[in-house]
Formats: C-alpha cells, structure tokens, sequence
C-alpha cells in the first residue's frame, strides 16, 4: 500500500498505526466513528481531543472507561457545524448547543447506544486558545433529601436542555452546583491536523506534544488521575477572569435554528 505524506509521518511516528487487526474500535462503539464520517464528508475542519485522543493514540482504541467522544474546532468554523444539524436530526441524534454569557462554546450530540459526542468551540485569544470549562459539583450537602432533591434537579436540568436545544450554562438554572473554568491550551497544538487513515479521522499534527503537556507522562496510564485537579490545560479561572469577553460575537442564530428545526422535523 502506497503512503501518502501525512500516513508517511505517521507511520515513522509510530511504526504500528496501520495494523488494523489491533488498531480498531471497540464492539458497540461504531456508531461514533460514524459521526466522524459524516463529519469528514462534509469537510468539518475538526479534531480529537481529550480522552479519545489518549486512547487511540496510546493504546489504538478507546479507553474502557469513555464515556463520551470529545471533538475540538474553532468557533470561527461554526456555521459550517450548525449548516450539518438537519443531517444529525434526521439520525435520530438529539443536539444540545450550549453558550456561555452569549457565547457558543459546544455542541452536544446524543443518541441511543452510542458514546455522546461533545464538539467544544475554541476562540484564539494571543498565541492560547480557550473555551469555557466545567463539570457538575453534585448535590450541596449530604442528607438524603438533599440528594433525592438533586436527582430531581438533574432529570429536569436533561429535559429541558434537550427540549430547548440552546441553554446558557452560565445563568440560573444551569448554573446551580456547576464548578466553572477555562480550557486555557497554547494555540499551535490545533493550528494543523493531520488526517489518520486507519482511525479515518484527524487528529493535532503536534499530538505527542500536545499530549504530553496535558498528561505529562501520557505512554503509561495513570492510576489516579482527575481532569479538573490534574489536566494542565483547565485553568479554574472563570473565562470572563481570563478573556475580555466582549471581544467576541455573539450567537445570534435562534430564529435561524427554529426554522430549519421545523423544516428538518428535528427534536
């Protein structure tokens, strides 16, 4: 088989990315690889990151505790995401846009028995690229009302996020028992990509140093690692705190998005 010089690159990065007996998903996680088709069809200029790109890289497959498939692209790229939400309705994916005080900064895709798919959108701010960051704190105290009250909470908070498909996660409700931050990630780590013909995706071009400055040592797994303590790209920094926020556009396509919603016959 004749190697193009993207594959060439690779293959001398790591001799063994082209054994497809031993580089391939995992059973009953297809159905992201074929999210990414649709992607690279429509030429999203996209790419892994996070966990998924550990695990392919590292150990040719998905980690076995993934829960979901975290993409990375440029907000300037955008509309040519939001143009694709007809084609994902129509594939039984719920979708999920979320912004951050009037910011779009990630797009959600869920659908049965598949991994869910986040698509964080990330803004050059100098040579750093960031996007807005959290995860869910859990209830505030521990008596069992407290708990059973937040259960509630979260079963409602999932409703209506996929009900109005558009939510602000930085005003009330959303906001309540949220830790928030910022992916704060040196800019030339997603300038360029290159295109991996076994996984049929695209990855950073610089993602042995990519990797190795948000995990450190990332060739051996971790035996305690948590990404809001240990990742060094996430900065516990309310975006505001770092970005003059104002310096950004912001999302201005809810008319839009009901419209082509109701022609699409989309969730």
């Amino acid at each position: 088989m004749e190697l193009n010089e993207q594959e060439q690159v690779l293959q001398e990065k790591d001799p063994g990315f082209l054994q497809e007996e031993e580089k391939t998903f995992p059973p009953g996680k297809e159905g992201s690889l074929s999210f990414l088709q649709v992607l690279n069809e429509h030429k999203l200029p996209y790419c892994l990151d996070s966990g998924v790109l550990l695990g392919l890289m590292r150990e040719g497959q998905l980690l076995n505790h993934e829960k979901d498939i975290d993409l990375q692209m440029w907000a300037d790229d955008e509309d040519q995401l939001f143009r694709l939400l007809p084609f994902f309705w129509a594939a039984g994916y719920t979708v999920t846009i979320w912004l951050y005080k009037g910011l779009v900064c990630q797009y959600r895709f869920l659908k049965e028995q598949n991994l869910p798919v986040h698509i964080m959108l990330f803004r050059r701010y100098g040579s750093q690229a960031w996007c807005p960051a959290g995860e869910g704190a859990g209830p505030p105290f521990p008596s069992l009302l407290t708990r059973r009250f937040y259960h509630y909470f979260v079963v409602a908070r999932k409703h209506f996020r996929e009900r109005l498909i558009v939510t602000d996660v930085s005003r009330w409700p959303w906001k309540v028992r949220r830790n928030c931050g910022t992916w704060w990630v040196p800019g030339k780590f997603f300038e360029k990509t290159v295109y991996h013909p076994l996984f049929e995706t695209y990855i950073p071009e610089k993602w042995e140093e990519y990797l190795a400055f948000r995990y450190g040592n990332w060739r051996v797994p971790a035996q305690k690692w948590k990404i809001w303590l240990d990742d060094s790209t996430l900065r516990h920094e309310l975006p505001e705190k770092m970005v003059d926020l104002s310096a950004y556009k912001t999302w201005e396509k809810a008319k839009k998005l009901k419209e082509i919603r109701k022609k699409s016959g989309g969730n």
